[in-house]
């Protein structure tokens, strides 16, 4: 009981956060911003696009920019789960606590991914879903999607 309970500590501390499928993973999540504190009610603010490149050992790195959340917040964490080919990115805010919103940019490493197979990613904020991107991954991948709302 005290090994599992170690083991289990350790899985929550951890900057890598393992999925139910064992093998996907998202790695090295950081954040920047607040780019430009503002209000609940502004509808403008920068062009919000996620751009990917594979990089070493058959991770996909992922640069969410301009992503809103709000303005005071302890956290931004990204989930992931994987269902046959279907990958659900989940990227959310912990403890959001004022009324402003802001844009920032998001980046981490998701992986590892199979050379050559086609994937389904959809890019998510709980029950919404704000993109979805069919890649086949190879190593010298690399895009830029916008994200439209």
């Amino acid at each position: 009981m005290v090994l599992f309970a170690l083991f289990f500590l350790i899985g929550v501390t951890g900057c890598d956060k393992e999925t139910s499928n064992e093998s996907l993973r998202v790695k090295d999540v950081s954040y920047f911003g607040c780019k430009e504190t503002k209000s609940l009610r502004a509808t403008f603010h920068g062009e919000e696009y996620i751009e990917y490149k594979a990089v070493a050992d058959g991770y996909l790195n992922i640069k969410h920019v301009n992503v809103r959340f709000n303005c005071c917040l302890d956290n931004i964490t990204v989930d992931v789960s994987m269902e046959d080919n279907i990958i659900t990115v989940d990227e959310n805010e912990t403890n959001p606590i004022c009324d402003c919103i802001c844009d920032y940019d998001l980046e981490y490493r998701l992986g590892p991914l199979t050379p050559n197979k086609e994937y389904i990613l959809i890019f998510s904020s709980g029950s919404y879903v704000f993109t979805k991107l069919i890649i086949k991954y190879t190593p010298s991948l690399e895009g830029k999607i916008v994200v439209q709302y």
